[in-house]
C-alpha cells in the first residue's frame, strides 16, 4: 500500500529527458508570471533557476531579438535539456549558464530585468540571491517572481495533522506546521525586496485547483514522489513511516470519498519590485 515510500530520485540525464512533471506544476504560475510582465523591447533579461527551460524559452520567444535572456541555474542536467530546447527551436537570443543565484556571473548594473517562477521556494539563502540580484540590475530594472503561498494544500496537511492526532504522534505537528509555514507569505516575501533595495511597485494572487482521485492517487503521482515526498519522510522516524503514511492514505481516501474526491487548493502571487 506505501511503496510510494520506496521512491528514489535518481538525477541523469536519461530522467531529465522525461522531465515533465514540474514544468507542468509550474505551468499555472509561468502563466501568471507571463500574464502581468510587462514586455519591452532592448533589455537584458535574466531568469533565475530556469532549470529545464520554462519559462525562458517561452519568455525569450515573445520578447523577439531585440532582447537578450540569460538562463541561470545550478542543474547540470536540466541546463542540458535547455540548451537541447534551444538548438531544437532554434531560438538566437537565449543562453544558458550554470551558476548560483548566489553569486551571479555577471557585471555589476548591465541587467533591465530579472524574474523567477517558483525559484525564491527553493534559494537556501534568498536574502543574498536579493541581494545579487540588486547588484546586477540597472536602477530603475525590475525584479518579478511567482511563488506559492503559505496555506498551500491546506487540505492534505490539515488531514496529515489529523492522522497526527490520531496516532498520538502530535509531538511531530510542530515539524509539519514548519514544512507548511517555509512557503512565504505576501508580508515576508515583501520584506525580501524592501530589505534588499528594491521598492514593490505591483502585486496579483490568485488560486488554482489540483484534483486527485483519491490519497491513493495522491500519494503514487511522480510528482508527489519526485517534489515533496522526501520533505514528509523527514518529519517521521524510518520506523514509524509505514505505520503513518499508512494511516495517512486512509485518511485521505475517506475524506476523498465524502468530498467527491481530493482538491488541494494552491494560492499563488505575482510579486514585482522595482530596483531603487
Amino acid at each position: 500500500m506505501t511503496h510510494y515510500l520506496q521512491y528514489k530520485f535518481e538525477d541523469t540525464p536519461e530522467f531529465i529527458n522525461t522531465f515533465d512533471e514540474l514544468p507542468l506544476w509550474s505551468s499555472s504560475f509561468g502563466l501568471l508570471l507571463l500574464k502581468h510582465l510587462e514586455l519591452k523591447p532592448n533589455q537584458i533579461v535574466l531568469d533565475i533557476g530556469s532549470g529545464a527551460g520554462f519559462p525562458l524559452l517561452e519568455l525569450a520567444q515573445r520578447l523577439g531579438a531585440s532582447c537578450k535572456c540569460y538562463g541561470i541555474d545550478p542543474w547540470v542536467n536540466a541546463n542540458n535539456r535547455a540548451k537541447q530546447k534551444i538548438k531544437n527551436y532554434a531560438i538566437t537570443n537565449v543562453e544558458v549558464i550554470e551558476a548560483s543565484a548566489e553569486q551571479l556571473p555577471l557585471d555589476t548594473a548591465t541587467v533591465d530585468l530579472i524574474v523567477s517562477n517558483l525559484g525564491i521556494n527553493n534559494f537556501e539563502h534568498p536574502e543574498m540571491v536579493f541581494k545579487e540580484c540588486n547588484r546586477v540590475m540597472k536602477p530603475g530594472g525590475k525584479l518579478a517572481l511567482t511563488t506559492n503561498l503559505n496555506g498551500h494544500w491546506q487540505e492534505f496537511y490539515g488531514v496529515f495533522e489529523e492522522t497526527l492526532i490520531q496516532l498520538g504522534k502530535t509531538e511531530w505537528i510542530p515539524g509539519l506546521k514548519s514544512e507548511q509555514e517555509h512557503r512565504g507569505s505576501v508580508e515576508s516575501i515583501s520584506h525580501l525586496f524592501t530589505d534588499n533595495g528594491f521598492a514593490m511597485s505591483r502585486y496579483f494572487e490568485e488560486q488554482f485547483e489540483m484534483k486527485f482521485l483519491d490519497g491513493t492517487a495522491f500519494l503514487n503521482h511522480s510528482f508527489i514522489k519526485l517534489g515533496w515526498l522526501g520533505s514528509w519522510k523527514t518529519l517521521i522516524p524510518d520506523a514509524e513511516q509505514e505505520t503513518v503514511f499508512g494511516a495517512l492514505e486512509e485518511n485521505l481516501n475517506t475524506f476523498a470519498g465524502k468530498m467527491g474526491g481530493l482538491t488541494l487548493t494552491v494560492p499563488m502571487a505575482y510579486i514585482e519590485g522595482e530596483k531603487v
